[in-house]
């Protein structure tokens, strides 16, 4: 087992090497994106990237404080279903009540690959390349329909 600190700094080296190996891809727009902190410019969706020493997990949460629109906002991603798989080439895992590490309601699209460790080097290519073709379909699906959604809470 790693002490606190050597778990910091390992966390922090991998999150400085996907950085790196996203950063090659540019956005749908051509423009540089931060793929770890996904900016969707909408305050009740969240691109979550999620690893520890069992899986790695891509969600797209949905975290509004009222639930009328995260119901909302929902419906909508549900009617997208089909276009969002296509560009991101899988099927997700699509809970409209699921519940985010704060305990509070959410609805959750998510994308698992399990049996890799993040502390292990060789499962960290395998994360990587998880990861970033969610991410870069995700993103294709969003430019185009962002404004749908972020229009829904205007």
């Amino acid at each position: 087992m790693f002490t606190k600190e050597e778990q910091k700094t390992v966390n922090a080296a991998f999150w400085t090497r996907f950085k790196e190996q996203a950063g090659v891809n540019k956005g749908a727009n051509g423009k540089k994106v931060n793929w770890v902190n996904y900016p969707t410019h909408l305050k009740q969706l969240y691109v979550r990237l999620h690893t520890d020493t069992e899986i790695a997990r891509f969600s797209i949460d949905v975290q509004a404080k009222d639930d009328g629109v995260r119901a909302i906002i929902w419906e909508q991603m549900t009617e997208l279903k089909k276009v969002m798989e296509e560009e991101m080439n899988s099927s997700g895992l699509w809970e409209e009540t699921a519940y985010n590490s704060a305990g509070q309601t959410i609805s959750r699209i998510s994308w698992t690959l399990e049996d890799v460790n993040m502390y292990v080097k060789e499962d960290q290519d395998k994360i990587f390349g998880f990861f970033i073709p969610l991410l870069v379909g995700f993103d294709r699906f969003y430019t185009t329909y962002d404004e749908v959604l972020i229009g829904l809470v205007r």
